[in-house]
């Protein structure tokens, strides 16, 4: 369960998994699931949607995301293709001209584990 912040409702352009990054879509008020670096993250989801329906999401503060990859906690996340959270490691990204990290996990996981990400959006442009 999220830490109460700034958790907004959207509309969803398709259907959304639970504790995944959440990316702004065309139209107002509109997410969709993450699938990359290049998505501008807007934050993650708790409960996730299985249509075209709203969905709730932790714009700040710290929410539970699922882990894409190894995490030893401490180390700022992107999003996979999935919406899952890996680690940001800037040599894996060097040929990305923008790159949108959605926040820092706070605690060690594998792929597979829900973990606690400090959510925090900001995009790096080279």
């Amino acid at each position: 369960m999220a830490i109460p912040g700034l958790i907004r409702n959207f509309a969803s352009t398709s259907a959304i998994a639970a504790n995944r990054i959440v990316a702004v879509a065309p139209g107002d008020f509109m997410a969709s699931q993450a699938t990359g670096v290049a998505d501008n993250a807007l934050g993650v989801t708790e409960q996730g949607t299985d249509n075209h329906n709203r969905v709730d999401v932790v714009m700040d503060q710290i929410a539970p995301v699922e882990l894409g990859g190894d995490f030893a906690g401490g180390e700022w996340a992107v999003s996979d293709s999935d919406g899952r959270a890996i680690p940001f490691d800037k040599a894996l990204f060097a040929e990305d001209d923008t790159i949108n990290v959605v926040g820092k996990v706070l605690e060690a996981g594998d792929a597979g584990t829900i973990a606690d990400i400090h959510v925090t959006p900001f995009i790096i442009v080279k």
